[in-house]
C-alpha cells in the first residue's frame, strides 16, 4: 500500500519528502510524539505544496 501511495504522490507531482512511513508500537508514545514533531518541522521547512487548495 505504501508503494502505491508513493506512485500516486509522484503522479500528483508532490515531493516524496512529504511522505514518510514509520513503524511505532502503541507502547512507544514518546517515540511517536518525537517522530510527529520532527516530521511536522520537516514539512513546514519545505513550504507550501505544489498542489493548490480546492475552493
Amino acid at each position: 500500500m505504501f508503494k502505491l501511495t508513493q506512485e500516486l504522490i509522484k503522479i500528483l507531482g508532490i515531493d516524496l519528502t512529504r511522505l514518510r512511513l514509520e513503524w511505532v508500537s502503541s507502547a512507544e508514545g514518546t517515540l511517536f510524539a518525537e517522530i510527529a514533531r520532527e516530521f511536522t518541522e520537516q514539512i513546514k521547512s519545505l513550504g507550501p505544496s505544489a498542489l493548490k487548495q480546492a475552493a
